[in-house]
């Protein structure tokens, strides 16, 4: 049965004493274990003994109160305290909180090294410890048995629940299970996990006991985060068997992960493909219906994240509507995803109210996917200039911008044809230089500066755009509708040429 407290204060070479909570002198004493931290219940479990030299103690009243009652409410057997060390005074609300809960305080002579306690528990429970290594081999047994058979993840989590007599779920950051084909977690367990992510940056303790219930939360070791869940049935799992079935569902989390960053990688290179129109139409037909596409309506959507954002994108896609490409560029995530497939609904979602996404307008041949991501582009500059949540190509434009890529064509070949035809003519740079001047606000000392070159040199440059454009810098309205080109230009993601077989500019559009 182990070893209990009354037992382990009656050995006299442990010189050990009960200062409170005596009437639990029955509890079991599994293992005892050395921990200074602020939250020792984070990384203990049931049945284990806390020694300290006093260091995590509070010295306030009330604290010590809470700190004996979560130590307590998360199952150890005790606290052992170090005798004449760096321990503040037990004041009587903690002593008197012992004894409420029947929760043993003790105290370790000076003398009397916390080794001594531990050993003397080992030497105690080792017949307790076979029965753990023996509960251990069967959870890595069950894992083995279930590859075998070639059992979805979901099976194996099924397995080891049933095995340890408990409920388990694998659940996300948000909460969510990271297993399709899993059933959800009771609703206040998901939000609860979300919460302790958020509230903690995504690193969890090797424990966290959820409060006003007995379920636990276990960090599995993955790249991906992923937590255990679990609900005890009657009597409580030991910690460290739970522990290592977060260590084999942590391989079932990494092989899905792999594969889907398998799929996330050839996506991007297929969307990469159709954007910059470099893949024959029959191979991008045959890689979107090798990834879920059925030939109806797409919709390409744009928006800035960073890099890992575009893994958990990534997962919550996969589970929710799997037809998806992605592909960052620029620090802009593309999303190709079928228009009625909800994918949407799944993106709002991820990236939640402070969100600013672009979209393109709805189209059915592959070949559009280059202006769609100028569409979906242009859009998220509106959304981000108007602090919208979604805005959707041609519903709206920037102040005095065109609305259409026809539009904005129009406008950078009207004004910046010539200009731009020059530059690709004779390896100028007079299309930069103006957009630098005038970003400078036509401050000479601020735009060579930018550039690097000689004051000069930028009053040549400017002299050749008078030239070629037929505007003055020094008149206002010139100013404006070389500025609004520029924009225009920028925005469309596009940029004209004199190389035209009339002589005169034509528009080619660029990857910008």
């Amino acid at each position: 049965m182990g070893l209990t407290v009354d037992q382990l204060v009656a050995m006299p070479h442990l010189r050990t004493t009960v200062r409170a909570g005596g009437e639990g002198g029955d509890r079991l004493v599994m293992w005892a274990h050395s921990c200074e931290l602020a939250a020792p219940w984070e990384w203990l479990g049931t049945g284990d003994l806390l020694m300290t030299t006093g260091l995590a103690i509070p010295a306030g009243a009330e604290e010590q109160r809470r700190f004996v009652t979560r130590l307590a409410a998360a199952g150890l057997a005790g606290i052992a305290i170090g005798q004449e060390l760096h321990a503040p005074p037990l004041t009587a609300e903690a002593l008197a909180a012992a004894d409420e809960q029947a929760f043993p305080v003790l105290e370790t002579a000076y003398e009397v090294p916390f080794v001594a306690v531990a050993r003397a528990v080992s030497l105690a429970n080792q017949s307790l410890e076979h029965s753990r290594l023996v509960d251990a081999i069967r959870v890595y047994d069950t894992m083995r048995m279930a590859t075998i058979a070639g059992k979805p993840p979901e099976a194996v989590v099924d397995a080891l629940a049933t095995q340890l007599g408990v409920r388990l779920a694998v659940l996300d950051r948000a909460g969510r299970p990271v297993f399709a084909g899993a059933p959800a977690a009771p609703r206040q367990l998901g939000e609860h996990v979300a919460r302790l992510a958020a509230e903690r940056a995504g690193s969890l303790p090797s424990v966290l006991r959820l409060e006003g219930g007995a379920a636990l939360v276990l960090p599995i070791p993955s790249r991906r985060f992923a937590v255990l869940l679990v609900e005890p049935r009657g009597q409580a799992a030991d910690l460290s068997v739970l522990q290592h079935a977060a260590t084999v569902i942590a391989l079932e989390v990494e092989r899905l992960s792999a594969q889907r960053e398998q799929r996330l990688r050839l996506g991007a290179e297929l969307l990469a493909h159709m954007i910059d129109q470099r893949m024959e139409p029959a191979l991008i037909d045959a890689g979107l219906r090798a990834h879920g596409f059925d030939g109806h309506e797409l919709v390409l959507a744009a928006c800035r994240v960073d890099e890992p954002a575009v893994g958990e994108l990534h997962h919550r896609l996969s589970d929710e509507a799997p037809a998806h490409l992605l592909l960052r560029r620029d620090g802009i995530l593309h999303v190709l995803v079928p228009a009625a497939s909800g994918a949407l609904d799944v993106i709002d979602a991820a990236l939640g109210a402070d969100r600013r996404v672009g979209l393109s307008e709805t189209f059915t041949a592959p070949g559009r996917a280059a202006d769609a991501a100028r569409e979906a582009r242009w859009a998220l500059k509106t959304a981000v200039s108007d602090e919208l949540p979604d805005t959707r190509y041609g519903e709206r434009a920037p102040l005095f911008l065109p609305r259409t890529l026809a539009e904005a064509r129009t406008a950078v070949d009207r004004v910046l044809g010539r200009l731009v035809a020059y530059d690709d003519e004779h390896g100028t740079e007079l299309v930069r230089s103006l957009a630098t001047f005038l970003a400078c606000n036509r401050s000479w000392q601020r735009a060579c500066a930018e550039l690097h070159v000689h004051k000069q040199t930028l009053v040549y440059r400017m002299q050749r755009v008078e030239a070629l454009t037929g505007r003055r810098l020094r008149d206002t309205g010139d100013v404006a509708e070389l500025w609004l080109a520029l924009r225009a230009r920028e925005t469309a993601g596009a940029s004209a040429s004199s190389a035209g077989t009339n002589g005169g500019p034509r528009f080619i559009p660029t990857d910008d």
